[in-house]
């Protein structure tokens, strides 16, 4: 594939690459010129990450209008040019092309949580995931509320079951459902690698790790290869359990802080459960967020704060804050910029935002 490609991304930046080198880094750098391969269109979420990092010409041997799963279009000239125009949906066929959520930049975290909340001398723990969790915290695990900063651990809770190099099932044909680029996707076949994988038959298993691992399946039997630990979970319908949120978590560990909250509050909250965030950043009061809905559905996210929202806006236009919450409409499988303005509450409304 030829094309011109952004810089290498930071440490705080985290770089898909795809079947023929397409680099999508986040936050999104911008691409000139790609020429598509047929593997590239194997990628769901192609025409919108070719909108994201505002790619000005796409090149495909076919003159077509390329369609991905969340509605995004994007016209791809040709070099062929006595066949086309196509009409294209992606993916073209269903493949595992090992991603994983992005590690989140822990010191921008830690001065979010300096700027909204005081701090004594001493220690503390911040969940940077916005919804609530299991972590695993010197060989126990405790339970936390979504973005809780708290002083010490007071909620132990049963962790989730280390997964073993074989796993015997009765499922003879599931359907396998994993985390490919940007997409949860569906197969009726064994896939490869993925960072999580849920096989739902009568009843789910979901096999969850912080990266991608490999399988093997036949009859029943899933062999895994992973060089990172590796969990897995039961549940009635694989959705019930949020493995994309669970693979996120294991990803972005809890976050020691060197002070100590004077107030255990959440300092932010996301809903419905399929927003997940990309990327996250703060500097001098704004905060930077890359949003995904992963979901079928359209959807309005709530982001609450322990803050005052001064404005927001979601890829470039204004959105209404109401105080300490702000609402974003994210189509299915849509991705939003997000930048926020916040600063701190006085103490009085600080403290109705104290957890139990």
């Amino acid at each position: 594939m030829d094309e011109e490609l952004p810089p290498n991304p930071r440490d705080d930046e985290k770089a898909f690459v795809g079947p023929s080198m397409i680099n999508f880094s986040i936050p999104f750098a911008n691409i000139d010129t790609v020429k598509l391969s047929d593997e590239d269109l194997n990628i769901a979420q192609l025409p919108q990450l070719l909108k994201l990092s505002n790619a000005k010409k796409v090149l495909w041997k076919y003159k077509a209008k390329i369609i991905g799963v969340d509605g995004s279009e994007i016209l791809a000239e040709g070099e062929d040019i006595i066949k086309g125009p196509f009409v294209v949906f992606t993916p073209l066929e269903i493949n595992a092309i090992p991603w994983s959520f992005t590690k989140i930049n822990e010191k921008s975290l830690i001065n979010l949580v300096k700027d909204l909340i005081p701090c004594d001398e001493g220690e503390g723990y911040f969940n940077p995931s916005p919804w609530d969790r299991k972590a695993l915290i010197d060989e126990k695990w405790y339970y936390f509320r979504p973005g809780e900063i708290t002083e010490k651990l007071n909620i132990p809770t049963q962790g989730y079951e280390l997964a073993g190099y074989k796993i015997e099932s009765n499922f003879y044909n599931p359907k396998f459902y994993f985390l490919n680029p940007f997409y949860i996707e569906e197969s009726r076949y064994p896939i490869s690698a993925s960072s999580f994988i849920s096989l739902q038959s009568d009843t789910a298993l979901s096999i969850i790790s912080s990266d991608p691992f490999n399988i093997k399946f036949n009859l029943g039997k899933i062999e895994i290869e992973s060089e990172r630990q590796v969990y897995i979970i039961k549940s009635r319908i694989w959705k019930e359990i949020k493995p994309a949120r669970i693979s996120w978590d294991l990803k972005n560990n809890i976050i020691r802080l060197d002070c100590k909250p004077k107030y255990n509050v959440s300092i932010y909250k996301i809903e419905p459960s399929s927003v997940i965030p990309l990327y996250f950043d703060y500097k001098n009061g704004e905060l930077l967020l890359i949003l995904e809905n992963f979901s079928d559905d359209d959807v309005i996210s709530t982001l609450i704060f322990s803050g005052r929202i001064d404005s927001a806006t979601a890829d470039g236009e204004e959105l209404v804050t109401e105080f300490d919450r702000v609402r974003i409409p994210i189509r299915k499988w849509g991705i939003k910029n997000v930048k926020i303005k916040i600063r701190r509450l006085i103490e009085p409304y600080l403290r109705r935002k104290i957890i139990a």
